[in-house]
């Protein structure tokens, strides 16, 4: 599959009809540091392809401190990226192990189709995601385990079919929402009926869409 038929799909579960005309939004597009792609923020390694790697002695110089060999240290000192075991569809993408379909993302461990993400097990078709287990079908979700169908969830477990939701647990179709737990129908905190809720999802899924429709590939 894909990056654009990842996000299409991954947004045609979380918030149903078309995807926007870009296929990933702004938040979610990975940046190159160096040679390599990643989904690191910082930014601050040096990335080498495996395939320009060159193993060769530095010309004799007298050290005279330590100060002096960790600045040569820095100097040759890069990860080597562009590493894959057991896994196939791999672009830009490393430390994949065991996946298939990874794009743009760094450490990503028994997952499929991931794009833009990072330190990731067990997961599936996962955008601009890190620090995550046994998730699958987001965006923006990180330092969670157990979601599905969430967009920007953090630190939180077994959340499904929510948006903007942190620190929650056993929660569903919920919005903007802290520290619940086993809620179901929540906004903000505020427990709504069903038919209430769904009136706000739909004014937060056009709001979504003129934030992710401003990056183009």
């Amino acid at each position: 599959m894909s990056k654009s038929g990842i996000w299409k799909y991954v947004w045609q579960e979380i918030w149903g009809g078309t995807a926007p005309a870009t296929w990933i939004g702004k938040r979610y597009s990975p940046k190159k540091h160096g040679e390599m792609w990643v989904a690191d923020e910082e930014g601050q390694e040096k990335y080498v392809n495996q395939s320009d790697v060159v193993t060769q002695l530095q010309p004799y110089q007298q050290l005279e401190s330590v100060e002096e060999v960790l600045k040569k240290w820095t100097d040759i000192n890069t990860i080597v990226a562009s590493r894959q075991i057991n896994s196939v569809e791999v672009e830009e993408s490393d430390g994949v192990y065991n996946s298939r379909g990874v794009y743009a993302s760094s450490s990503i461990f028994d997952s499929k189709y991931i794009v833009g993400s990072r330190k990731l097990f067990d997961c599936g078709y996962m955008i601009g995601c890190r620090d995550n287990s046994a998730c699958s079908i987001g965006a923006g979700v990180k330092e969670s385990i157990y979601c599905s169908r969430c967009w920007e969830v953090s630190w939180s477990n077994k959340v499904s079919r929510s948006a903007f939701v942190h620190d929650c647990y056993d929660v569903s179709e919920c919005l903007f929402c802290s520290h619940l737990r086993s809620k179901k129908y929540c906004v903000a905190n505020i427990q709504l009926e069903k038919e209430e809720y769904f009136k706000v999802k739909e004014m937060v899924r056009e709001w979504v869409i003129n934030g992710a429709a401003c990056y183009h590939e």
